[in-house]
């Protein structure tokens, strides 16, 4: 009797001991793999981004592993030229901008056309001036932190596209392991994996896919109307555009006032209703043709998703953080739904 005592409680505490040991595990692997975690989920968004091309070569190539190197590098060609392009022409026009600012005679800006709108008693050309120049100095900076951090960027890439080409190789399989291993009435498996597959589609191309159509738009808008430094400027609206109550009138509505404000009233007042009449209602056609049927992820889920994200991971943030406030809903949805039929 002592013995089948002593030989149960040796088995809850080698229990025990496994459930601490997995979970000791759990936490130094998080720790490990933390400085590249934005990288990881960067991979995991593009390789569901460029899936279907994976698709298409799998067709008709037939090999996973050629299939999947030549799908990576295609992703590589297509999202590093247009940065390395885009980049250094935002790198310019930043510096431009930074130094056209310098020039800017704004005690004439202030007496001359914003005194009569906000009254002679306020310093309207002091807060410009500081605030055009925070924002310059800010862009800058960010610039510079970039450049400087370039052999930390690179390691990330490099992790970036083998997690990337592993998933387009093994995704499947890995996914197929992840919903067998699912401690979930199988009736309820196949739907949460549509639910989940929903989710992410709306949240991928109806955000992102949206919100670069949209800067795209507002960016030939700027270049149309005179504004300086477009594609630094519809770098930033395209960023501005996956955020809900900000958007892209964060850019073109104050470069149209400031038109307006310089007695540029062609541009400006030009800029203000190409802005109102064709930018803004971009989002209400686009983003319901992308998406159709698919789940709708709620606009407070992307604001707070996207700024939190931003804060954690970096600029990758700003998709991975609706993301996954985005798949914790359908997880609630899912215990909800199994606490009713219990």
């Amino acid at each position: 009797m002592v013995a089948a005592d002593s030989a149960l409680d040796l088995k809850k505490h080698s229990k025990y001991f496994f459930i601490a040991s997995f979970l000791l595990i759990i936490v130094i692997s998080i720790i490990i793999a933390w400085p590249f975690v934005a990288a990881i989920f960067g991979a995991i968004v593009l390789a569901y981004l460029f899936h279907p091309i994976y698709n298409f070569f799998y067709k008709w190539i037939k090999n996973e592993t050629i299939s999947a190197f030549i799908t990576t590098l295609l992703v590589l060609i297509v999202l590093l030229l247009p940065f390395i392009l885009v980049g250094n022409a935002v790198f310019n026009e930043t510096s431009n901008f930074f130094f056209a600012i310098r020039d800017i005679n704004f005690e004439e800006l202030g007496q001359k056309y914003l005194g009569n709108i906000f009254g002679e008693n306020i310093d309207v050309s002091s807060f410009l001036k500081d605030g055009l120049n925070r924002l310059s100095i800010s862009l800058i900076q960010t610039l510079d932190d970039f450049f400087l951090n370039i052999p930390q960027k690179l390691l990330s890439l490099l992790v970036m596209v083998f997690v990337m080409f592993y998933l387009f190789k093994d995704g499947k399989r890995l996914l197929f392991t992840i919903k067998e291993a699912l401690p979930l009435k199988r009736k309820y498996k196949e739907d949460i994996a549509q639910k989940f597959n929903d989710t992410i589609y709306a949240t991928m191309y109806g955000v992102v896919l949206t919100a670069i159509i949209q800067g795209i738009i507002g960016g030939i808008g700027l270049w149309i109307f005179d504004v300086s430094s477009p594609i630094l400027w519809t770098s930033v609206m395209i960023l501005a555009a996956m955020i809900p109550f900000i958007g892209a009138a964060f850019v073109w509505l104050p470069a149209a006032i400031f038109k307006l404000a310089l007695g540029d009233s062609f541009n400006g007042l030009g800029l203000f209703l190409y802005g109102l009449l064709i930018v803004s209602t971009v989002d209400n056609i686009v983003r319901p043709k992308i998406i159709g049927s698919k789940s709708k992820v709620h606009p407070a889920l992307i604001l707070i998703g996207a700024l939190g994200g931003i804060k954690i991971f970096g600029l990758i943030g700003i998709v991975i953080g609706p993301l996954i406030l985005s798949v914790l809903t359908v997880l609630f949805h899912l215990y909800l739904t199994e606490e009713y039929e219990e």
